[in-house]
């Protein structure tokens, strides 16, 4: 289980953003963004280097919280 600090979360597209770019890499994983916290706790098999790597694709830079 992941829990990222992504600063620049701001609203609900925001969120179902990260949670389809962390599908496409694990169309599985379950993923609850908290926009107040501005961060995203992600249940995934797939590696973190590729998930920060494809949020920072999407334009959401992210690290560990």
């Amino acid at each position: 289980m992941l829990t990222l600090q992504i600063p620049t979360i701001s609203c609900g597209h925001c969120a179902r953003a990260i949670t389809a770019a962390v599908q496409e890499l694990d169309p599985a994983a379950r993923v609850a963004v908290d926009i107040d916290r501005k961060q995203a706790t992600i249940d995934t098999n797939a590696a973190t280097a590729d998930v920060l790597a494809r949020l920072e694709e999407e334009g959401f830079a992210a690290s560990a919280a």
